[in-house]
């Protein structure tokens, strides 16, 4: 991992985007292989997505945080603080 102070500028910053696309990207031609060779089926991922959903929505639950569905509203929150 590189240290921020050897960073040389901007274009050594990835952006958050960029990030997502790659995860995306990966994420499929993974799920892509799976299929092709036959190790999961649709339906089997297709359930798989809906545990992880739900694990992380009772972990975020069992947190006690928020997650606020949009930017104003968490501007909205701090200004009335």
């Amino acid at each position: 991992m590189t240290d921020m102070n050897e960073w040389k500028g901007l274009s050594d910053v990835i952006s958050a985007q960029d990030v997502l696309r790659t995860e995306i990207i990966v994420n499929q031609a993974l799920i892509d292989t799976l299929i092709a060779k036959q190790l999961i089926t649709e339906e089997e991922l297709v359930d798989s997505i809906k545990n992880v959903k739900r694990d992380q929505q009772r972990m975020l639950k069992q947190s006690g945080k928020s997650v606020p569905l949009n930017r104003y509203s968490t501007l909205k929150e701090k200004e009335e603080d």
